[in-house]
């Protein structure tokens, strides 16, 4: 709303510490959080369309409280608001809406006039939750649609979440109501926890206060407090507005941006937090190292703000608001070059701050409102808008004026969407309690009709109307000059788009993951012109005998994701996956896609597995993350897709997963950042690992340490069959599991090695980047063998991870994955290890390391593309012999180079020697021989220097192509294992 231009007072119902401290040095995101008794900000969901300034401020009055006249300046009405109230969920017509809505009978709806939120009844949590009393939905109370997963509340380091028994509501004579729950945490649950929810009549702001007593005997310290916050289907934004914030930051607030309701999370008092982001999460910790002891109390308050659009100027002016500043309004006209009003638009406006007495800011978009900047406050209270532009979209189909608060401040207001963009940037100034007027010129409009074609695969006969092939691809468009993609990548699976570009010169890339080559071309669109571009892709790297698999993949139906069924089904096919593993947390019944991917006719060409990740953290004795796969969507055999998982071993699940009828495949996954995969206590307990110790391979170091846990549940047989070493983009995280990889594989506890997306969103979060290339009897996704695929993770162990090139090794008869076996005395001379690496031009792939029980055997061997196929792959075969040399006998030897094949000197012993380097032509011949002694392994790795670019986009050291086989287990001694690794009889 618009109130006046002086702070207004405090109520009784949010009271921050800290409100003259916080206001100035939080810039634009002033967070000492306090709601006024004036009217909530004036916004309803949407851009209101409306004519005439006084109309148009008496709109926005309207939408905070409703009932003021036309043209008032929000008059105070102390009896309009109602009071906030609480009342239990009993028809479906009391929840709120939205593809995450989760909202069930029996739950709790805390609301008042401006927001409505859900929080959990006792009993099993829903998604992530270990137990109810959490905030499972929120919304605005007109639209109530929920975009929110859930927020835990957790305590501890590591984190442990709070698990509630006990729950209570009330409500007060001035209009505030609460819901309060009461449960325990900490290790053996010796800490009394207490949090209580509460609202005011007019708040768009829920405050949450939590209490911790230590109710034990011996004092606690290095207490961390705070909540992990699941977006959902809101995408995460920090300090700097970085949208899909990962890794460690620190500031006032985190945020998430859906497309028709935000959020915001932050102290009360101003102060800042620190908080770890990664796919869909933010984990943020409001008191850090807090110590108790016996009998000791500490307590938090943060406020979760709920904005009623999907836009970073709507979480801007709403913590503006709550910081005690008095927004004014942006009416904004759209013309074309004439002058003319344009109808039906939608687009992106952005304002970019001026800094008062100096030169704008550069023009930018995306970033939402940043933390910082010592701007100085604004006159309403407040502070003013820090550097950094504010989305604000238009999702209107009229051609009057556009409406909506923004703080006050200095800004360059412009506009791009429906293919024009503004041809100057409006300079405007809005002040506390006026609406500041921006007219838009804009540019024309052309249009591009794009049709894309399979080479190999006939057009439809002009006589066939019922079926027409799929030729899926994802498409980018970006500036011919710059570079820089002009919108998102374009999803398609019909091969024909419609885009509207505004006129220059464009390139066009179509791809389809990393198998084909890149389709593209520059193409010219003029003013209100229409051109054509054909293209046309090409399938050139040959992986037959493999499948391209996602093994863990995220849709709405997880607390943490955004994207829907349709959605995630259409990203796998124009990445060129041939299967994927729906993997939402602990969903009682696994999430089955095949429906929905036969209505969409993938069914032939995408195989969609149902799995389950089962992800705990309660009390020290959860499982971290346990991939199990695949899973019944029916309840057909007792537990079929509802497995045990809240307090639950590693080892309990591993029995409970194997008594199933079945074959299943479990994978122990990765936290986000690479942290352990399981918790320190996960774990059967029990000696160390007396199995390494009898093979001369004693564990020590951090990767030993995790290797240690790790094979206590891996291995042949009953064990876990598979071990993530690579999510998506971390790949700092990748090369530290590859050591921890290495040590496991020593200490003779086989393991097959995947790599997964474990996506939870679309653009920065590709699904098959990284994949898993599996080896299966029949590579046709149509017809594949489930139970092959699970004997390929399970016991062939034949599989390839890259996010790129496709690189394979064999040594007589046996391939990555299997045991190679060479026998002592042989008059055949040394075997040779063959190795190829095929990759798609457009895939980088510059070196080649060799690794032998981990320790890089020599310098990288350099690839150049030594042939090209007549599909237009690049090939690269190379040869080593592998000879049986002198027994050196003793333990193993500690690797000196990094996992991951960095350069390193070679090792006596079972370690690779290479006597001398080949000075044939790089890329093909003979190289310097392997020297084996004792049982070991061999890895191959690729790596390339070039980003995968355009395809992908981001950090460049995070898209440069990498690849790796299985290990290739070699018997030196001719017994017919190694390494715990039995040859195929």
């Amino acid at each position: 709303m618009i109130c006046s231009s002086e702070r207004p007072p405090l109520p009784s119902t949010i009271r921050p510490r800290a409100l003259r401290r916080a206001a100035g040095p939080l810039g634009l995101a002033a967070l000492a959080l306090a709601c006024a008794t004036c009217a909530p900000p004036a916004q309803n969901g949407s851009v209101v369309v409306s004519s005439g300034a006084a109309e148009r401020l008496g709109m926005l009055c309207r939408w905070g409280r409703g009932g003021a006249e036309q043209g008032a300046l929000c008059p105070s009405a102390e009896g309009a608001a109602r009071p906030a109230r609480v009342r239990r969920i009993t028809v479906p017509a009391d929840a709120l809406s939205g593809p995450l809505a989760a909202g069930r009978r029996g739950d709790h709806v805390l609301e008042n006039d401006e927001i409505a939120v859900v929080v959990e009844q006792l009993g099993p949590g829903a998604g992530l939750a270990e137990s109810g009393g959490h905030i499972l939905d929120a919304a605005d109370a007109r639209e109530r649609r929920d975009e929110l997963g859930q927020i835990v509340a957790r305590v501890g380091a590591p984190p442990r979440q709070v698990t509630y028994d006990e729950l209570a509501t009330g409500a007060g004579d001035d209009g505030v109501a609460w819901i309060e729950v009461r449960g325990r945490g900490g290790a053996g649950g010796a800490l009394a926890i207490t949090t209580r929810y509460t609202l005011g009549p007019r708040d768009r702001a829920v405050v949450i206060t939590t209490s911790v007593r230590n109710d034990g005997d011996a004092p606690i310290e290095g207490l961390d407090l705070g909540d992990v916050v699941h977006w959902g289907a809101a995408e995460p934004i920090a300090k700097g507005g970085a949208a899909g914030s990962r890794g460690e930051h620190e500031g006032a607030y985190v945020a998430g941006v859906g497309t028709g309701v935000a959020y915001a999370l932050a102290t009360a008092d101003g102060g800042p937090l620190r908080a770890r982001s990664g796919p869909g999460f933010s984990d943020a910790t409001f008191a850090r190292h807090a110590a108790l002891p016996p009998g000791g109390r500490v307590e938090y308050q943060r406020i979760l703000a709920v904005a009623p659009r999907g836009d970073t100027l709507a979480v801007a002016t709403e913590l503006f608001f709550l910081g005690g500043g008095a927004p004014g309004g942006i009416a904004l006209q759209l013309v074309d070059a004439r002058g003319a009003p344009l109808p039906r638009l939608a687009g992106r406006v952005t304002l970019t701050p001026v800094a008062e007495g100096g030169a704008a800011p550069a023009a930018g978009g995306g970033a939402a409102p940043a933390a910082g900047g010592g701007a100085a406050p604004a006159a309403g209270g407040g502070a003013a808008p820090a550097a950094g532009a504010l989305d604000l979209w238009l999702r209107t189909d009229e051609h009057a004026p556009f409406v909506a608060e923004a703080p006050p401040g200095l800004y360059l207001v412009g506009f791009e969407g429906s293919g024009r963009r503004a041809l100057a940037r409006a300079r405007v100034r809005i002040r506390a309690g006026e609406i500041a007027p921006a007219r838009l010129a804009l540019s024309g409009a052309g249009r591009l009709d794009l049709v894309l074609h399979e080479r190999g695969v006939p057009p439809p006969a002009e006589d066939e109307e019922l079926f027409v092939p799929l030729t899926p691809a994802k498409v980018s468009v970006l500036d011919a000059a710059t570079g820089k993609a002009v919108s998102p990548p374009h999803l398609s699976l019909t091969g024909e788009l419609q885009l509207s570009l505004p006129p220059g010169r464009f390139r066009v890339v179509a791809s389809r993951g990393p198998e084909y080559a890149l389709a593209e071309a520059t193409v010219d669109v003029a003013d209100g012109a229409r051109a054509r571009l054909d293209l046309t892709l090409e399938r050139v790297v040959d992986t037959a005998g493999y499948i391209a698999c996602d093994l863990r993949q995220h849709t709405a139906q997880s607390a943490d994701a955004s994207v829907d069924t349709t959605r995630r089904l259409v990203s796998n096919a124009v990445e060129g996956v041939e299967c994927a593993v729906t993997s939402e947390h602990n969903l009682a019944l696994a999430a089955d896609l095949r429906r929905d991917a036969a209505l969409l006719g993938l069914d032939a060409t995408l195989r969609v597995l149902p799995g389950v990740e089962l992800t705990s953290g309660r009390r020290g004795a959860g499982i971290g993350s346990l991939g199990v796969f695949p899973l019944g969507s029916e309840a057909a055999a007792p537990r079929e897709g509802a497995l045990r998982w809240v307090d639950e071993a590693a080892g309990d699940i591993l029995r409970e997963v194997r008594a199933l009828p079945g074959e299943r495949v479990v994978q122990v996954s990765r936290a986000s950042g690479g942290g352990s995969p399981l918790h320190g206590d996960a774990a059967p307990q029990g000696t160390a690992d007396q199995g390494a110790a009898d093979q001369g391979a004693p564990v020590h170091g951090a990767a030993d340490q995790g290797a240690a846990l790790l094979a206590q549940i891996v291995g042949d047989g009953a064990g876990a069959d598979a071990l993530e070493v690579w999510t998506g983009r971390e790949v700092a995280a990748r090369d530290r599991a590859l050591e921890e990889l290495w040590a496991l594989l020593r200490a003779s506890r086989p393991v097959t090695p995947t790599a997964t997306s474990d996506t939870h969103g679309l653009l920065g979060a590709e699904p098959g980047y990284p994949r898993t290339y599996v080896g299966v009897a029949d590579d046709d996704p149509g017809r594949l063998d489930e139970a092959d695929l699970v004997a390929g993770l399970r016991r062939r162990r034949d599989v390839v991870i890259t996010n790129g090139p496709f690189v394979t090794v064999r040594l007589g008869e046996a391939r990555q994955g299997g045991v190679a076996s060479m026998a002592r005395g042989s008059r055949g001379g040394p075997q040779s290890l063959v190795i190829r690496v095929e990759r798609a031009p457009w895939v980088d792939a510059r070196e080649l390391h060799v690794l032998v029980g981990g320790v890089a055997s020599g310098a990288p061997i350099p690839l150049e593309g030594a042939r090209t196929t007549p599909a237009g792959a690049l090939v690269d075969e190379i040869a080593i012999p592998v000879v049986l040399g002198a027994r050196g006998g003793g333990r193993l030897p500690r690797p000196d180079a990094r996992g991951g094949g960095a350069p390193g000197g070679s090792r006596p012993g079972q370690g690779a020697s290479r006597p001398g380097q080949d000075a044939s032509r790089p890329g093909q011949g003979a190289h310097g021989a392997i020297s084996v002694t004792e049982d070991t392994f061999i890895v191959v790795i690729v790596r390339g220097h070039r980003p995968l670019e355009p395809v992908l986009s981001g950090e460049p050291h995070e898209i440069l192509p990498f690849a790796m086989t299985a290990p290739l287990w070699i018997d030196a001694d001719g017994d017919g294992r190694s390494l715990g690794r039995a040859a195929a009889p």
